[in-house]
């Protein structure tokens, strides 16, 4: 995976996550992510054939994280995200 930054502020960074494997579909993939450092919120929204993923990152610590994931139905082109087809949620804990 790689981050590719496109766009940053005092407390924004935005750009492109490539990745060779997608989750939803086995390809590569680019995703948009945007890091917000005034809550450590790590956004990731990506376009598949069949659904849009938005995924939440919180990172509470360096060995703790709240993840959020929410899968549309992907949308003709230029319409908002509506349908919501899958949710999941979790706590990530580093095991060192």
């Amino acid at each position: 995976m790689l981050f590719v930054p496109t766009r940053e502020t005092e407390q924004i960074v935005e750009g492109d996550y490539l990745r060779d494997r997608a989750y939803e579909e086995a390809k590569p993939t680019v995703a948009h992510f945007r890091f917000d450092s005034s809550n450590l919120e790590l956004l990731m929204t990506t376009y598949y054939s069949r659904v849009v993923s938005v995924d939440s990152i919180t990172l509470i610590n360096p060995n703790l994280r709240i993840r959020k994931i929410l899968n549309y139905q992907r949308p003709p082109e230029g319409q908002p995200l509506e349908k919501l087809v899958l949710v999941g949620f979790g706590v990530e804990q580093k095991i060192i």
